[in-house]
């Protein structure tokens, strides 16, 4: 949608990825362009309730009496310009990108003061990830474009918008949790295990993604698989001794249990005999570097070689027979 120069990606322009402040736009649009025409496929904006209280806003915005509609857009506008990283916005954005109703944001964000509506404004104009009746949007796309519109996060990712992906993932209990904020308005009557369950969730998934694009090499495995079977040696241990062992013993298992990814057993022979095959290579070229480095005038005979690879044979042998 193009109104005086400016483009405005609406839901009919794109359902699936439209601006968030489409309405926002759309009501300013109009109201700086109000004798431009508008393609048929758009006239049902000029009636959207929200936009029409927004050009109504900006229409009577220096008037010293507003209207309950009109403070609520005052309200709204001002947050959505918010640019530091304590102002409203960036606590209200992931709020809504979460499940919870706009009753328990506004306890939230406003306190005594809530007000529903005022924050259904905000959404509407500002941050439109919700339905008319409220209810999250169901599409993961426009969830995850709402959180990270720019794609991947890293390191260098700001806190706001790990909040907004922490939000869209992983939801509201979890986003108190990293807010350290126990007084929520809208926190479940559960276990705060919960943020460890997301945690370790994760956790999983980056390295399972690592893994499937063979970021993972052949020594960080091994280093992997030896952590998994010391755990597995800690879990037989604890099973076999008849007791239940310390809490912090007890917490270190679960941990280890949750974040070991199930790996087939043929692995940890793979990447043990690999490295059995690396070391025999690496002593046989040693040992041929030290022939071509001899001086025979000095030394009168040549090094021995010692035959690494029958030594290897060999153990492969006793290994697969158990010798």
């Amino acid at each position: 949608m193009t109104i005086g120069g400016t483009t405005i990606v609406t839901p009919t322009d794109n359902p699936c990825q439209f601006d968030p402040d489409w309405r926002g736009s759309v009501a300013m649009a109009l109201f700086r362009n109000p004798n431009e025409p508008v393609y048929p496929e758009y006239q049902k904006y000029k009636f959207d309730p929200f936009i029409r209280r927004q050009i109504s806003y900006l229409r009577s915005q220096n008037s010293p009496r507003l209207n309950k509609d009109q403070l609520a857009c005052r309200l709204a506008s001002l947050w959505a310009g918010g640019a530091s990283v304590s102002d409203v916005r960036f606590r209200l954005d992931p709020l809504l990108l979460t499940p919870v109703s706009y009753e328990v944001i506004a306890l939230d964000i406003m306190g005594d003061e809530a007000d529903p509506f005022v924050i259904e404004t905000y959404e509407k104009l500002y941050f439109n990830i919700r339905n008319n009746e409220g209810k999250l949007s169901k599409s993961c796309q426009l969830k995850q474009y709402f959180a990270m519109p720019g794609g991947e996060i890293d390191q260098d990712t700001p806190p706001e918008a790990l909040w907004k992906m922490i939000a869209a993932l992983m939801g509201y209990d979890t986003l108190m949790g990293v807010w350290l904020w126990k007084d929520a308005h809208g926190l479940k009557e559960t276990s705060q295990e919960y943020v460890l369950d997301e945690m370790w969730r994760v956790a999983q998934s980056r390295l399972f993604m690592s893994m499937f694009a063979n970021r993972v090499g052949h020594e960080s495995m091994a280093k992997l698989l030896a952590s998994i079977s010391a755990q597995q040696k800690m879990l037989h241990e604890e099973k076999n001794s008849g007791d239940t062992g310390t809490e912090l013993v007890r917490t270190l298992l679960e941990v280890l249990c949750k974040t070991n990814p199930v790996l087939i057993n043929s692995t940890a022979k793979e990447v043990d005999l690999q490295q059995r095959v690396l070391q025999s290579v690496n002593a046989r070229l040693e040992a041929e570097h030290a022939v071509e480095e001899y001086d025979l005038g000095d030394k009168g005979k040549l090094p021995e070689i010692e035959d690494t690879e029958s030594d290897f044979e060999e153990q492969n042998t006793e290994e697969n027979t158990g010798v």
